[in-house]
Protein backbone atom coordinates (compact mmCIF):
# COMPACT_ATOMS: atom_id res chain seq x y z
CA UNK A 1 0.00 0.00 0.00
CA UNK A 2 1.55 3.56 -0.75
CA UNK A 3 1.82 6.42 1.59
CA UNK A 4 -0.77 8.28 -0.12
CA UNK A 5 -3.49 5.86 0.27
CA UNK A 6 -2.16 5.12 4.00
CA UNK A 7 -2.95 8.86 4.78
CA UNK A 8 -5.86 9.29 2.19
CA UNK A 9 -8.12 6.48 4.43
CA UNK A 10 -7.76 8.24 7.86
CA UNK A 11 -8.30 11.63 6.27
CA UNK A 12 -11.68 10.35 4.65
CA UNK A 13 -12.84 8.82 7.88
CA UNK A 14 -11.86 11.99 9.88
CA UNK A 15 -14.00 14.36 7.12
CA UNK A 16 -16.71 11.78 7.60
CA UNK A 17 -17.26 11.73 11.18
CA UNK A 18 -16.76 15.80 10.89
CA UNK A 19 -19.72 15.63 8.52
CA UNK A 20 -22.21 13.19 10.84
CA UNK A 21 -21.15 15.45 13.74
CA UNK A 22 -22.37 18.70 12.17
CA UNK A 23 -25.53 17.21 10.50
CA UNK A 24 -26.28 15.97 14.50
CA UNK A 25 -25.79 19.72 15.54
CA UNK A 26 -27.60 21.33 13.11
CA UNK A 27 -30.29 18.61 13.33
CA UNK A 28 -30.95 18.68 17.25
CA UNK A 29 -29.93 22.53 17.12
CA UNK A 30 -33.09 24.85 18.97
CA UNK A 31 -33.74 28.52 17.81
CA UNK A 32 -31.38 30.94 19.52
CA UNK A 33 -32.91 33.20 21.81
CA UNK A 34 -31.81 36.90 24.02
CA UNK A 35 -32.57 34.59 27.00
CA UNK A 36 -33.69 31.10 27.20
CA UNK A 37 -37.51 30.58 28.15
CA UNK A 38 -38.34 31.92 31.28
CA UNK A 39 -42.01 30.92 31.26
CA UNK A 40 -44.73 28.95 29.57
CA UNK A 41 -48.13 30.00 28.79
CA UNK A 42 -51.28 27.78 27.90
CA UNK A 43 -53.03 28.35 24.63
CA UNK A 44 -56.78 27.85 25.49
CA UNK A 45 -57.73 28.31 21.91
CA UNK A 46 -58.11 26.14 18.33
CA UNK A 47 -55.50 26.19 15.22
CA UNK A 48 -53.86 29.00 16.71
CA UNK A 49 -51.63 30.55 14.13
CA UNK A 50 -47.96 31.20 15.04
CA UNK A 51 -46.23 34.41 12.71
CA UNK A 52 -43.34 35.57 11.86
CA UNK A 53 -43.82 39.21 14.22
CA UNK A 54 -46.57 40.76 16.18
CA UNK A 55 -49.36 41.31 13.20
CA UNK A 56 -52.01 39.13 11.31
CA UNK A 57 -50.37 40.11 8.60
CA UNK A 58 -47.34 38.93 9.14
CA UNK A 59 -46.23 35.49 7.28
CA UNK A 60 -46.89 32.13 9.60
CA UNK A 61 -43.57 31.26 10.71
CA UNK A 62 -45.05 26.96 10.22
CA UNK A 63 -47.93 25.92 9.17
CA UNK A 64 -48.75 23.86 13.03
CA UNK A 65 -51.52 25.17 14.48
CA UNK A 66 -51.94 25.44 18.03
CA UNK A 67 -54.77 23.63 19.98
CA UNK A 68 -54.88 24.30 24.07
CA UNK A 69 -51.51 23.56 24.87
CA UNK A 70 -49.13 24.69 26.92
CA UNK A 71 -45.86 26.55 25.15
CA UNK A 72 -42.70 27.94 26.33
CA UNK A 73 -42.41 31.67 26.14
CA UNK A 74 -39.29 33.45 25.74
CA UNK A 75 -41.22 37.22 26.03
CA UNK A 76 -44.27 39.12 25.15
CA UNK A 77 -44.44 42.85 23.87
CA UNK A 78 -46.78 45.62 23.07
CA UNK A 79 -47.75 45.69 19.38
CA UNK A 80 -49.96 49.03 19.28
CA UNK A 81 -53.08 49.39 17.32
CA UNK A 82 -51.54 47.55 14.85
CA UNK A 83 -51.30 44.03 16.47
CA UNK A 84 -55.00 44.36 17.83
CA UNK A 85 -56.39 40.71 17.51
CA UNK A 86 -59.96 40.35 18.51
CA UNK A 87 -61.79 36.86 19.31
CA UNK A 88 -65.45 37.44 20.61
CA UNK A 89 -65.36 39.77 23.96
CA UNK A 90 -61.30 39.07 23.75
CA UNK A 91 -59.36 41.55 22.18
CA UNK A 92 -55.22 42.55 22.95
CA UNK A 93 -52.17 44.33 21.89
CA UNK A 94 -49.91 42.03 23.17
CA UNK A 95 -47.95 39.27 21.81
CA UNK A 96 -45.75 36.29 23.29
CA UNK A 97 -43.20 34.96 21.41
CA UNK A 98 -43.41 31.02 22.19
CA UNK A 99 -41.49 28.00 20.65
CA UNK A 100 -44.18 25.41 19.46
CA UNK A 101 -44.03 21.87 20.50
CA UNK A 102 -42.93 21.54 16.50
CA UNK A 103 -39.48 23.69 17.59
CA UNK A 104 -40.56 26.42 15.58
CA UNK A 105 -40.10 30.04 17.24
CA UNK A 106 -42.74 32.32 16.53
CA UNK A 107 -45.08 35.26 18.02
CA UNK A 108 -49.01 34.16 18.73
CA UNK A 109 -51.43 37.27 19.76
CA UNK A 110 -51.73 37.10 23.83
CA UNK A 111 -55.97 37.11 23.32
CA UNK A 112 -55.76 33.44 22.91
CA UNK A 113 -53.50 33.16 25.70
CA UNK A 114 -55.02 31.99 29.17
CA UNK A 115 -54.91 34.54 31.77
CA UNK A 116 -54.50 38.55 31.58
CA UNK A 117 -57.06 40.66 31.01
CA UNK A 118 -57.93 42.56 27.48
CA UNK A 119 -54.92 44.60 26.07
CA UNK A 120 -52.92 43.65 28.48
CA UNK A 121 -49.78 41.22 29.11
CA UNK A 122 -50.46 37.84 30.21
CA UNK A 123 -48.83 35.42 32.97
CA UNK A 124 -46.11 33.69 31.99
CA UNK A 125 -43.81 35.52 29.96
CA UNK A 126 -41.55 39.13 30.84
CA UNK A 127 -42.70 41.85 28.93
CA UNK A 128 -40.22 43.55 26.70
CA UNK A 129 -40.82 47.19 27.40
CA UNK A 130 -38.80 50.75 27.19
CA UNK A 131 -38.75 50.81 31.09
CA UNK A 132 -37.05 47.21 31.50
CA UNK A 133 -33.80 46.92 29.69
CA UNK A 134 -33.45 43.66 30.86
CA UNK A 135 -36.21 41.96 28.97
CA UNK A 136 -35.62 41.69 24.87
CA UNK A 137 -37.30 39.97 23.20
CA UNK A 138 -35.00 38.33 20.21
CA UNK A 139 -36.94 38.93 16.97
CA UNK A 140 -39.05 42.53 16.96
Amino acid sequence: MSTLTKTARPLRLLAALLTAAAALLIAVAQPAAAHPPSGSVHIWASDVRVRTCQSTTCDLATTERLTRVTVKAYCQVDAGPSGRVTDGSYTNTYWVQVITPGRTLGWISAVYVSGGANNGPVPGAPVDSPSDPTIDCEYL
